[in-house]
């Protein structure tokens, strides 16, 4: 009887060991299951922690773009604290060294938690581009960029010139030019603006043909921009500039400088209006049209053509495409050819002023005048002066910054945020990068004045060749 109460206790003692036992080791494996997840989610922590702090080191401090050169300069964004600065404010001679009372605090604001991270003068004149920078360099230097002096191109006629049909040339009794003012005319071709050409030759064709033909200018084109949002007001705008009449230079002139390229393309509608306004008229009209492009308003300037053709045998449309595309050759020379008149293809300034010439034989009187025609006088004096107030508005944007960030660097040093030292140094960076600019802008003023001189002595050369030539013809007829 002991005997079997002895293995009935052992058996209990062996089974209660069991349980004990593999409670155990559940136990140790929900142990190390805990523990594995605490070392993942702390290494995940130390891993952003670590990213975190890779960041902010690789970019402690915001900074500001240095241009390079002056078509980097004008196209720099304004400093996020200059942004609202006006184009006055920018350029005016009063301002001193100084940061603006009106951004004197966000500037402060914006420096203290800055200059703990560093104090390193480079970057603190990253910020200084970042926060002060120009607020209208687009404006004050762009232009000067896209400057190139447009003198009345003179057109000079051959006097045995005649038309493709083989027949002498004749004026009508009223020209109406309609001068595609769309925005791709704001491109460049021989190193100056399309339509800087296109006036240069529209005002001399006006100032030949107004001699003998009532003149009128139309322009379409110039509403709105080239985005879908002002597609509808620019394909419905199309003005008559200078009303059909006698021509007189200065008004005519006048009109054309005031035209800004700048939108679509409504050539159907400028040839329409142009039919409608003057429908009623019995007298010969001829219009010239001057375009770089095809129609993109959705009109049908081929149907446009006939129609205004068809009111008149002594009505015509004539073309001149500026340096367009073969798909837009094909649709100008289609509404020439509807239009009763002639198609003519113009890759430069030669190429312009001929297509617009006329036939005649200039008298004595004739030659003489042309002699004031040459750009050598007035004209290249305003055009001197106009590139030296275009660089004196740069220059002073130029200066404005740079004074900023003076006044800038004397604040940082008043208000303890930055050493003597450092300042000193950063007086030398600002003065550095301002001699930089002014260097680039002296640069771009010489070539600009260059480009008026060569324009200038090459008209002059093509006025005196002509007139000699003539001289010579005159002598054998």
């Amino acid at each position: 009887m002991k005997l079997k109460m002895t293995i009935v206790l052992f058996a209990a003692l062996i089974a209660l060991s069991g349980c004990s036992k593999g409670e155990s080791e559940k136990s140790f494996i929900a142990k190390e299951q805990q523990t594995d997840k605490a070392d993942k989610a702390d290494k995940e922590i130390v891993e952003e922690t670590e990213e975190e702090t890779e960041s902010e080191t690789e970019d402690p401090v915001p900074t500001g773009k240095r241009a390079t050169s002056l078509e980097e300069l004008a196209a720099l964004p304004p400093g996020e604290l200059t942004k609202d600065f006006s184009v006055e404010r920018e350029t005016s001679i009063w301002i001193g060294k100084e940061v603006h009372s009106d951004i004197r605090e966000a500037f402060l604001s914006e420096m203290e938690g800055i200059t703990v991270v560093t104090q390193k003068p480079e970057e603190l004149y990253g910020v200084f581009l970042h926060l002060l920078g120009g607020a209208q360099f687009k404006e004050t230097i762009q232009p000067l960029v896209d400057y190139s002096p447009s003198f009345k191109e003179p057109i000079l006629p051959e006097p045995y010139e005649i038309n493709v049909e083989g027949k002498p040339a004749t004026l009508p009794s009223k020209a109406i030019i309609l001068l595609d003012a769309s925005s791709s005319m704001l491109l460049h071709a021989d190193g100056r603006l399309k339509m800087d050409t296109a006036k240069s030759a529209v005002k001399g064709f006006a100032m030949t043909i107004g001699k003998e033909s009532d003149v009128s200018l139309y322009v379409y084109g110039h509403a709105g921009t080239q985005n879908k949002a002002d597609k509808n007001v620019s394909c419905s705008t199309i003005d008559e500039v200078y009303p059909l009449g006698e021509y007189t230079e200065t008004e005519f002139d006048k009109a054309v400088d005031e035209v800004k390229a700048s939108g679509w393309t409504p050539l159907a509608g400028a040839i329409k209006q142009a039919r409608l306004d003057h429908e009623q008229s019995t007298e010969d009209i001829t219009l010239y049209i001057v375009s770089d492009g095809a129609e993109t308003c959705d009109g049908d300037p081929v149907a446009e053509a006939k129609a205004f053709a068809e009111l008149s045998k002594d009505r015509h449309v004539n073309v001149i495409g500026f340096q367009v595309d073969q798909q837009s050759e094909s649709q100008l020379k289609e509404v020439a050819e509807a239009g009763n008149g002639t198609y003519m293809a113009a890759d430069t300034l030669e190429d312009f002023s001929s297509n617009m010439s006329k036939l005649w034989l200039p008298s004595d009187l004739d030659l003489v005048g042309l002699m004031f025609v040459k750009a050598d006088a007035w004209p290249k004096t305003m055009a001197h002066d106009k590139v030296r107030r275009l660089g004196d508005r740069a220059r002073g944007s130029i200066r404005i910054e740079s004074d900023r960030f003076v006044g800038a660097a004397n604040l940082l040093e008043r208000e303890g945020m930055i050493d003597e030292s450092t300042r000193d140094e950063l007086l030398s960076i600002i003065e550095k990068h301002r001699e930089e600019y002014r260097g680039m802008l002296e640069q771009w003023i010489e070539t600009k004045n260059k480009m008026i001189n060569d324009e200038v002595d090459r008209i002059d050369k093509k006025i005196e060749d002509y007139i000699n030539r003539m001289k010579e013809l005159k002598k054998k007829n």
